[in-house]
């Protein structure tokens, strides 16, 4: 197909869908366009400007081309953590006394979720979409999402993240862009200042102050026309354009790795908030998952009544490296056995986190459990073990009154002090219960997941960090964080809906 006849088709046949795809050609390093009143190249490696993070650089685009071999990590917690908590940090409400049994509380599911009231997108036939990953910085894997304007376009690489519920893009020093990632930009508009290129407009909703990891920064919130390679998946009719955030520098270098390798983009997959809000909450904002949805494939382009929520997803980190997203759940009724997912939101988490019960973990050999805790700490409460699936983070976190806890237990095993950041290696036994009707929610089994310094000396590492996700300290499960150090080995599937998740290896 010769250059003129590829404008021809970007420019008047479904243009943004076609420059897409001609964008994915890994062989081509230079692309000359030109058309009647328009031209504008997409420059080879050798011209880039890295200073303006305008074009990709030449590690960028041999990443591209193999998508075979880890990016550079200078920095092995370049993705620290990208697991939401949002503070304006306000001191710990008291706990009633007769709330003893913590274990129950985390079964229960607030009675007015916002999700679980009426969902406008009714949903009667399985249908599946399936996106390919990249490598990114700090092991994470990433997906491409292409932003629209009448004039302009960008593709961002947004890292696919369990552990938080927005779609959220990088600072930038330019007030007229969000941050250019190492994705191509093409303005096509003839003034750089004119209005109908801008890719964001304001939205509704005010700045907020937010916490990824243990940093405290700001969002704006804007409105976008966003979209992916699969046009089935798409913002939901209500509008044309979906709500979202751009961090500022502080959470554009926590949570997205910024200044370690590349800025990239946050397509969080949490897609409930929490109902019951707290004075330290800020107002909620829409979820990625709550705008978004997923059309029939019979679907015509005037149909409004064909669009369905979704209600699952898959997380493939092995070599097929896929997310699936799905109208219905992605556990085939013939599985034995699920993880039942807890619900931190009822002791005060303000979004739905991916949480299950910890059996056992084991640190260097030592295997706790949460009777041995309690027993050991002589607390009158029995304080669960919960793991918090994170595809954001790259190791492995633990809640500050968590690591505190284990350190003295470890300790008092051995004769020298420990701390959690001297850990090599991490093992877990994650309770799964009977998924068929005859012995549905009984214990039947575990999942052992498990990384070390040694299986994955470029992944691994253990940190304390602090989460301002509880009302009470002391009224409170211990939280230990997964990330890409044990996720990776395996495929998450998450069950929305029906409230269960698989992990297969």
């Amino acid at each position: 197909m010769s250059g003129c006849t590829m404008v021809l088709a970007v420019m008047f046949h479904n243009k943004w869908i076609c420059l897409y795809y001609l964008l994915l050609l890994y062989s081509v390093n230079t692309l000359l366009l030109s058309s009647v009143s328009a031209f504008f190249i997409i420059p080879s490696a050798h011209d880039v400007n890295l200073q303006h993070k305008t074009y990709a650089s030449n590690g960028d685009i041999e990443l591209l081309q193999s998508n075979k071999n880890l990016p550079p990590l200078p920095d092995r917690r370049a993705c620290l953590s990208s697991i939401s908590s949002v503070g304006i940090i306000y001191t710990a409400a008291s706990v009633s006394a007769k709330e003893t049994d913590l274990l129950s509380t985390l079964r229960t599911i607030p009675t007015n979720d916002n999700n679980l009231q009426v969902d406008e997108l009714k949903d009667t036939v399985p249908i599946t979409i399936t996106l390919p990953l990249e490598l990114s910085s700090g092991g994470t894997f990433s997906v491409r999402i292409i932003f629209t304007s009448d004039k302009s376009l960008e593709v961002y690489k947004a890292i696919v993240d369990t552990g938080s519920p927005y779609l959220v893009l990088p600072s930038s020093n330019d007030n007229n862009k969000p941050g250019i990632l190492e994705q191509i930009m093409m303005n096509i508009a003839s003034a750089a200042n004119d209005d109908s290129s801008l890719l964001l407009s304001q939205s509704k909703y005010s700045p907020t102050e937010e916490v990824y990891g243990a940093v405290t920064g700001n969002i704006n919130w804007k409105l976008g026309k966003f979209s992916f390679r699969d046009d089935r998946l798409q913002i939901t009719d209500s509008s044309t354009f979906g709500v979202v955030g751009v961090l500022d520098e502080a959470l554009t270098n926590e949570a997205t790795g910024g200044g370690a390798y590349e800025p990239l983009a946050l397509l969080g997959l949490i897609r409930n908030n929490n109902p019951n809000r707290r004075p330290r909450f800020p107002e909620a904002r829409p979820t990625f998952l709550d705008q978004e949805c997923i059309i029939s494939d019979d679907a015509s382009d005037d149909s409004t009544n064909k669009q369905y929520r979704i209600k699952s997803f898959s997380l493939d980190g092995r070599p097929s490296r896929e997310l699936t997203l799905s109208t219905q759940s992605l556990i085939p009724s013939a599985t034995t056995s699920v993880m039942e997912l807890v619900d931190l939101r009822t002791v005060g988490d303000f979004v739905d986190h991916y949480a299950v019960l910890v059996e056992s973990i084991t640190f260097d050999g030592v295997s706790i459990t949460s009777q041995s805790l309690q027993a050991f700490t002589g607390s009158r409460i029995e304080r669960p073990i919960v793991a918090v699936f994170d595809s954001g983070l790259t190791g492995c976190l633990l809640i500050r009154n968590f690591a505190d806890v284990i350190e003295q237990y470890m300790s008092g095993k051995g004769s020298a002090s420990v701390t959690v950041d001297e850990f090599t290696s991490v093992s877990l036994n994650l309770t799964q219960k009977s998924k068929q009707k005859q012995t549905k929610g009984k214990r039947i089994t575990t999942c052992n997941i498990k990384s070390s310094v040694e299986e994955d000396p470029r992944l691994f590492y253990v940190q304390p960090i602090d989460l301002d996700w509880f009302d009470s300290i002391e009224y409170s499960p211990y939280i230990v964080v997964l990330g890409q150090t044990f996720l990776t080995q395996g495929t998450l599937t998450i069950d929305i809906d029906e409230r269960v998740a698989t992990f297969i290896t």
